[in-house]
């Protein structure tokens, strides 16, 4: 294993005053080689809903809606368990809790759970924020970055797996999905419609199987949800300048990071790719943000 730091990052300690570089080294797996950037972020304090969020939430039984749950309330039904002897919705509440004990997330999605509100069943640990970075809006062009974020011990850190040629392409896709096979929460912004559907049909192209079966949390749909119409889009930049008060200085627009690799690839010169890394980095720690304040 050849360590390379200092080839990519020309920052060696404080990139800024969130995150800093820990290591850059070149690694290798049975798909071939590639380039591991580790960073260390500031921790965020994420809050989960409780299991209350199920439990109390009668408008989860079918035929349930908001003013059938009013009226309910009215005569004393605060829960899904003063349900259980209601004769119209007796059966469904049984089957409801069964479900809320055994974990079952498939079974709550199919009574409508949100992925929020089946959060509670996971740590603020258990979540891996994806973000990907390609040469194309369509699967027929090359992934050359994956960054992974993570949290544990009070502190974030983020993984990046780089490609530094297409040849590397297969490697960094191994990687990426050995790192989130024991991810029990994926969280992404426009991941469910864009990265993971990427992910895979580059892992097909590349005839590789894996595959990742955690709950997936799309921040994008809660966005859009809850500010759509209040600011002028819900795009992450624009959520991160009215929510996080914070505005980027010098970062490279998504437009332009095709085109800044293919700079890279003709010259050689890894600190071209400083702009892109911090971009994905960035976008990284603002979801986690940005789910901070989604779950409050």
């Amino acid at each position: 294993m050849r360590n390379t730091e200092r080839s990519i990052f020309e920052i060696t300690e404080k990139i800024n005053d969130e995150m800093e570089l820990v290591r850059e080294t070149e690694m290798f797996n049975e798909a071939g080689c590639f380039v591991a950037i580790l960073l260390q972020t500031v921790n965020i304090d994420l809050l989960f809903p409780g299991i209350e969020s199920l439990t109390k939430d009668l408008r989860l039984i079918y035929g349930i809606g908001d003013a059938t749950a009013a009226k309910l309330n009215e005569t004393g039904v605060q829960s899904i368990g003063d349900l259980l002897k209601h004769p119209r919705w007796q059966r469904a509440a049984q089957d409801l809790l069964r479900a809320i004990e055994r974990r079952d997330v498939d079974r709550l999605v199919h009574y409508g759970a949100s992925d929020f509100q089946l959060l509670s069943f996971f740590q603020p640990e258990s979540v891996k924020f994806i973000d990907i970075e390609t040469l194309g809006l369509y699967s027929i062009h090359p992934v050359f970055l994956v960054g992974i974020l993570s949290f544990e011990n009070k502190r974030g850190c983020v993984k990046q797996f780089l490609a530094r040629s297409f040849e590397e392409e297969k490697a960094i896709l191994k990687e990426t999905f050995t790192e989130l096979s024991n991810a029990r929460v994926i969280a992404s912004f426009n991941g469910r419609s864009f990265d993971l559907p990427y992910l895979r049909n580059r892992m097909r192209y590349h005839r590789l199987n894996e595959e990742v079966n955690g709950l997936h949390v799309d921040l994008l749909r809660p966005a859009r949800k809850k500010y759509r119409g209040i600011y002028p889009n819900c795009r992450l930049l624009t959520l991160e300048k009215e929510l996080l008060n914070r505005e980027r200085v010098n970062d490279i627009p998504g437009s332009e990071i095709a085109a800044c690799y293919y700079r890279y690839l003709d010259s050689g010169d890894g600190s071209i790719l400083n702009s892109i890394l911090l971009h994905n980095a960035m976008d990284l720690l603002s979801m986690a943000k940005l789910l901070g304040i989604l779950t409050k």
